[in-house]
């Protein structure tokens, strides 16, 4: 049984990965648009632009897209150094619990 603060935290790392994993294609997107780039998904599939094109609004979705690139670095770090504590450290199965077994064929 995990003390309370640790579920916590278990719980607000899993959705923090989840909105920056959709947060940053998102800003990345708006980024390009207001620089005035095209969005080129596929060959011939353009993605039209969601923001209108400024100078102002580029060079601030870049420094916000900088910061959520790095806070989603140190939350995946400090998630799996979670998990590896409890793998090494603790051995308390909760690592084991989110690995599934693989068996070999044959």
């Amino acid at each position: 049984s995990l003390p309370h603060w640790q579920v916590l935290a278990a719980k607000a790392s899993h959705w923090a990965l989840y909105a920056l994993m959709l947060a940053l294609p998102v800003v990345g997107w708006a980024l390009l648009s207001a620089g005035g780039f095209p969005i080129v998904m596929f060959k011939g599939v353009n993605l039209p632009a969601i923001v209108p094109a400024s100078p102002a609004l580029y060079a601030w979705l870049r420094d916000a897209h900088g910061v959520l690139a790095r806070l989603l670095f140190a939350v995946a770090l400090a998630h799996l150094s979670a998990a590896l504590v409890h793998a090494w450290i603790y051995r308390d199965g909760v690592f084991s619990s989110m690995v599934r077994k693989v068996r070999p064929r044959g």
